[in-house]
């Protein structure tokens, strides 16, 4: 975590792009939007709905951090050193479960080590991922402790923490329950799906509105490189899977085989020996980066350390487990030499940049977006109306609009489901039928009050209640939980 620990920010491919995300997210969060879907300042001021689909999970707790009085930035690096440290601490007390202590701290420090969680903190910056695996490793340890009240808000919190690794872990997840016949836990495992289904239940309904799934976002072919890269990195962990394989001791043999399975298989679709699956659209659509397979090893590695430390009948064993972390230490010294870039605060606070790679959240009505943010956000585009601006922000517009004629106005923002306008406090349509996608509404003559603002839909709002709803029963079953505790309690030390 040292390179973090310098002033500035480490140069990633997208960790810039998700300060100035946290940045606009605040913002719109700041100006009363919630749940945040749409960040006006971005795309040049003229907005988009990147967050109605974008694991937002990151983004809340980075702006709690943010209010606390942390940076942008800060928030950032916050949120990676916590998921990274929890995460460690979270392996080391999982690992416990089934070894010594000694053998549960090689493991815990391997965690620290994992090719794929370097790789992610320092070349990606992808911070959504890191967070979903911390995540993920706390549930890990929940399940093997029976804490299963606590299950249910971190399911919630690993969906919207990253879109791609929920998909990946929340089957990985279920199927560890099967294996240690823990059924109790499915109810808190649907419980947390429940919660977060504010968001993934948008997400999911309104692709249909956007260009993702039309959009190639990445070309697998020229991302195996990296996958061949982290495999030969992960060599040490490969091999210590193998010689588990040959060894008599039969301990967690269900655990063994499923984690054997996930690593290996894993490691498959990350390579090229899956090619004929990356041809198909729909995968490379969902995935599009093979090597994202590697966060499932990275999960599950750890243990097969402890399990070499642990299982041996010599030394040999400690000692190999040793080596095999030692390893991974010294591969991950180039990393302590990432370059790291001094922005003011501003950079981030006032960037209006898309923070995506190819537009692929633009709504699909946009065929062209204006390369440079137009000066009003609001203007007459025909006839002859004059404009005085009572509230202008990301998320409403409140104006008084002298219109000598019939006339049409141009808010230079994008329309999405959700935005609404009212003349004189009654409802009137929002045409967009422009190459901009901007939205245009057509004013009598006279004096009119215009307000609009950008709300939710019905459909999300019946997710929101969704959401609630699940909050409530989770609510009442752990206050049940807490009195069934205290009632055993009592009866315990009578």
């Amino acid at each position: 975590m040292f390179p973090l620990l310098r002033p500035g920010f480490p140069v990633t491919d997208d960790g810039d792009w998700m300060i100035i995300r946290l940045s606009a997210f605040y913002q719109s969060f700041r100006e009363g939007q919630f749940p945040v879907r749409f960040l006006g300042r971005l795309n040049n001021s003229y907005g988009y709905p990147v967050a109605n689909f974008l694991y937002p999970g990151l983004l809340y707790i980075g702006s709690v951090l943010h209010v606390v009085g942390l940076s942008f930035q800060d928030s950032i690096k916050g949120i990676i050193i916590g998921s990274v440290l929890i995460g460690a601490f979270a392996t080391f007390f999982w690992l416990r479960r089934f070894f010594h202590s000694y053998a549960s701290t090689i493991g815990a420090v391997s965690f620290l080590f994992m090719p794929y969680i370097l790789y992610d903190i320092y070349k990606r910056g992808s911070v959504g991922e890191i967070l979903a695996i911390g995540i993920s490793i706390m549930i890990i340890y929940a399940i093997e402790n029976k804490t299963g009240w606590i299950i249910a808000p971190l399911i919630a919190f690993l969906i919207t923490s990253h879109n791609t690794l929920a998909l990946f872990f929340v089957p990985v997840l279920f199927g560890y329950i099967l294996i240690k016949r823990y059924n109790d836990f499915i109810p808190h495992m649907l419980l947390g799906v429940g919660i977060a289904a504010f968001f993934w239940i948008p997400a999911l309904f309104e692709r249909k509105h956007i260009l993702f799934s039309i959009t190639p976002i990445s070309d697998p072919l020229h991302y195996f490189s990296v996958s061949h890269i982290l495999i030969l990195y992960g060599l040490p962990i490969l091999l210590i899977v193998l010689i588990t394989l040959f060894q008599p001791n039969k301990r967690f043999g269900k655990e063994k085989i499923y984690f054997i399975v996930l690593i290996l298989g894993s490691t498959i679709l990350a390579s090229e020996v899956s090619l004929w699956l990356w041809r198909t659209t729909w995968f490379v659509n969902y995935i599009q980066f093979p090597y994202r397979f590697f966060a499932i090893g990275s999960l599950f590695a750890p243990w097969f350390i402890a399990y070499v430390a642990d299982d041996a009948k010599s030394q040999r064993g400690i000692l190999l487990a040793i080596i095999a972390s030692g390893v991974l230490i010294l591969l991950s010294l180039p990393y302590q030499g990432s370059v790291s870039v001094v922005r003011p605060e501003g950079f981030y606070s006032t960037n209006e940049a898309t923070t995506t790679v190819r537009n692929e959240y633009m709504p699909r009505w946009v065929s062209y977006v204006p390369a440079i943010r137009k000066q009003e956000r609001i203007e007459v585009f025909n006839g002859n109306a004059k404009i005085n601006i009572r509230l202008v922000t990301t998320e409403q517009i409140n104006a008084i609009i002298h219109a000598k004629e019939e006339s049409i106005l141009q808010i230079n923002t994008i329309y999405y489901p959700g935005w609404g306008a009212m003349i004189d406090n009654k409802p009137v349509a929002i045409q967009y039928d422009n190459p901009s996608g901007f939205m245009r509404i057509t004013v009598p003559s006279g004096d009119h009050t215009l307000y609009m603002a950008f709300r939710e839909t019905i459909d999300r709002f019946i997710a929101d209640i969704i959401s609630v709803c699940f909050v409530i029963v989770y609510l009442v079953w752990f206050v049940r939980y807490l009195i069934y505790r205290k009632v055993r309690l009592k009866r315990k030390r009578r």
